[in-house]
């Protein structure tokens, strides 16, 4: 069977992933703290979301999660995790593979 799908359409797919997350919120020692998407890297078909923890004010406290969130504050996707800061800066990343797949309706 020819492609079906088209580069153009999965294009269009992985930008319309890409805009719908607006921030992130971290899980500090069981306390939500909201933090702006740091960086977006968009490679292929994937976006990876970046968010930096640079606070000296969270060094030694556990970092027990971080959500990404919409900018209706629902959560599009979520990692648990259980790092206690230290006193350097801490990147979360998130990476989002898009594939579609198209299948005849007989």
């Amino acid at each position: 069977m020819a492609d079906v799908i088209q580069p153009l359409l999965l294009d269009y797919v992985v930008n319309d992933v890409d805009s719908h997350f607006d921030h992130a919120l971290v899980n500090v020692s069981g306390q939500l703290i909201r933090y702006p998407i740091h960086n977006t890297v968009i490679s292929g078909r994937s976006v990876r979301k970046y968010v930096f923890l640079s606070d000296t004010d969270l060094i030694g406290k556990q970092i027990l999660g971080a959500s990404l969130m919409d900018e209706q504050g629902r959560t599009l996707a979520n990692q648990t995790m259980n790092i206690v800061k230290n006193d350097r800066g801490f990147l979360i990343g998130f990476e989002f593979t898009v594939k579609l797949e198209a299948k005849p309706i007989v």
